[in-house]
């Protein structure tokens, strides 16, 4: 695991937590349907907006982690704060609800996008020693 940095675990983490909170997404429209079906038509359009929501914020966060592994390879601290951002929007809606698979998603984009920028942190840090 010596080959294992802190960029690469944070694309780790930023994809795992975007494609979790997008499963989340679905489990949140699948509730709407269920509630549609039952006859609770305000329940059900409660589920469909938190469910756009995290299909929002998951794909958000599958750009910004996918934009760190490729395009912006120079400047991972875009990503991350990118990324701890949208992790932050995620607590906002979610609370702490009922859609745990969303907040343990939202949990990991966080988890990332820090890590994304403990590099850039040390270098700014070494920069600064030196001076």
């Amino acid at each position: 695991m010596s080959n294992l940095t802190e960029r690469r675990l944070g694309i780790a983490f930023g994809l795992l937590g975007g494609a979790l909170v997008l499963l989340g997404s679905l489990a949140s429209l699948f509730v709407g349907v269920v509630d549609l079906a039952v006859g609770r038509p305000y329940a059900a359009i409660g589920s469909v907006d938190l469910a756009t929501v995290l299909l929002v914020l998951g794909a958000l966060a599958l750009l910004f982690t996918s934009l760190a592994r490729r395009d912006w390879k120079d400047r991972p601290v875009a990503s991350g704060v990118m990324m701890v951002v949208l992790a932050a929007i995620g607590w906002a809606f979610l609370g702490l609800g009922e859609n745990v698979v969303s907040l343990v998603g939202a949990l990991f984009v966080l988890v990332g996008g820090v890590l994304l920028l403990v590099d850039p942190a040390q270098r700014m840090v070494a920069t600064l020693a030196t001076a």
